[in-house]
């Protein structure tokens, strides 16, 4: 097991971490091209916005404010399939990332982040963090922006592509604490309640 030697973002139970198996799964369901992926897209982030409002309204704004298509698409693209993700993996136990958690989320991103950035000795960034928290979620979010980066060309906006990643990594961590732990278990509740 790897210790931080510090970090303002929360450790994520055990018992909502998404697997492999989850990933590969949503995987198949957008295997289809074009129309039939963007119609499958469409209808998830439609159950996004009526199941996560708060949230799927602040990822709306975050990626609607980028003028490069690319990053826009890509931004689209992994909203929804990381919520997918949650949702495969736990159906029954995902709450609604409401307004407080939402603005709980952003703070310890923030703050995580500004620590990182602080210290001359901190040798790993809040993606690094996020990732040993999530990391088949996180990989197959890296492997798609990677992606999209190569396609973009001699001069990607970079910018753009890493206000979409961050975008998505919040997500994560905001999803990734609405998770309730499973029936039976004792726990305090979910990790932002």
């Amino acid at each position: 097991m790897l210790f931080l030697r510090k970090a303002a973002l929360r450790p994520v139970p055990r018992w909502a971490v998404i697997d492999e198996d989850v990933i590969t799964a949503v995987e198949s369901q957008l295997e289809d091209d074009g129309d039939a992926l963007q119609r499958t897209l469409d209808t998830a982030y439609r159950e996004m916005d009526r199941k996560q409002p708060p949230l799927a309204q602040w990822l709306a704004e975050k990626v609607s404010d980028r003028s490069d298509d690319l990053a826009q698409s890509l931004g689209y693209f992994l909203v929804v399939t990381v919520y997918l993700a949650f949702r495969e993996a736990f159906p029954t136990r995902l709450a609604t990332v409401d307004e407080t958690h939402l603005a709980l989320a952003l703070e310890t991103f923030d703050a995580d982040e500004a620590l990182r950035r602080d210290d001359p000795a901190e040798v790993m960034e809040t993606d690094d963090v996020v990732a040993m928290t999530q990391p088949a979620l996180v990989h197959f979010v890296q492997h798609h922006l990677e992606e999209a980066i190569e396609q973009a060309g001699e001069s990607p906006d970079l910018e753009a592509f890493d206000h979409i990643y961050r975008t998505v990594l919040v997500e994560v961590v905001a999803l990734s604490h609405a998770v309730s732990p499973p029936e039976g278990m004792v726990t305090s509740g979910r990790a932002l309640a």
